[in-house]
């Protein structure tokens, strides 16, 4: 199990839980933030992140990031086809 603070830009990260009070954990769910959301993490600055869920961009802090686990998606690499040209 990772925290979300964990995450480095371009990870995609899936929510299995959140810790914190219940006014925090109520405000996480009204912004998108509940079990089996993937969110993507767009930016780092100072250990404050800009993560995207469904359509939106949203800024949080190192704090917030650490209360929330779940895990790290694998990326998976495009399979780049090779043309070759036969003379």
């Amino acid at each position: 199990m990772n925290k979300l603070s964990e995450c480095k830009i371009n990870d995609k990260f899936i929510i299995k839980y959140i810790e914190g009070t219940e006014e925090q954990k109520r405000h996480l769910q009204n912004i998108g933030f509940v079990p089996t959301t993937i969110i993507s993490i767009i930016n780092i600055i100072n250990d404050n992140m800009i993560v995207q869920v469904f359509d939106s961009r949203i800024g949080i802090d190192s704090k917030i990031s650490s209360n929330i686990y779940g895990k790290v998606l694998k990326k998976e690499h495009s399979k780049e086809k090779t043309i070759i040209k036969r003379k």
